[in-house]
């Protein structure tokens, strides 16, 4: 009963501080929608601002790993299923944008605790795409480059991507964006 408690406010936390931002989130709403008590709320953490905290590193932390994490665990086809993951527009919420990148942006120069913790979250982003592209390069699926400057782009790509669809209101800015990651990442492919 307690985990399932913790995990409503959670739940109800991410979902009001990715749809209004933490500045804007409501304690009250977030209560509300988990349907606990405020004094319940206490019992697990000691404000908003630690359970925003732990809703974002569990949460984002979450979408990550089922999305991205699975493929460099895979057997092989890695950037066959990375491509299928990024053309995945059904996993997007282009109306409330990436919910890493929203916070970073309104966070990160207000708040020491949400910039270490949003920078930890961004760095391990960057990780996982630069694994995928190491086991694909292992595999033989492309040749020898700088994984590392590579995940830099595909991410700085993918996010400025979920921006623009964000920011215009039309998520073909989204797939058009996309596609061109996919033509660059397939010019290091063999052959």
């Amino acid at each position: 009963m307690k985990e399932n408690t913790r995990q409503r406010l959670i739940d109800a936390t991410y979902e009001e501080v990715y749809s209004h931002g933490y500045q804007g989130a409501a304690l009250a709403d977030i209560l509300a929608n988990a349907g606990v008590h405020k004094g319940s709320m206490y019992h697990f953490f000691p404000n908003k601002k630690e359970m925003a905290l732990s809703a974002i590193k569990e949460k984002i932390a979450q979408r990550f790993a089922t999305r991205y994490q699975a493929i460099k665990e895979s057997d092989g086809d890695y950037l066959k299923q990375l491509f299928v993951m990024l053309r995945d527009g059904n996993i997007r919420d282009f109306k409330r944008g990436c919910p890493l990148a929203n916070l970073v942006q309104e966070m990160s120069n207000i708040d020491e605790d949400f910039d270490r913790t949003l920078k930890v979250i961004y760095a391990q982003f960057r990780k996982v795409f630069k694994s995928i592209y190491d086991e694909a390069v292992r595999a033989g699926e492309m040749r020898e480059c700088d994984t590392r400057q590579l995940a830099l782009f595909s991410v700085a790509l993918l996010e400025g991507a979920i921006l623009s669809a964000k920011a215009s209101g039309d998520s073909r800015d989204y797939f058009d964006s996309v596609e061109m990651l996919i033509s660059y990442i397939e010019s290091y492919k063999h052959g």
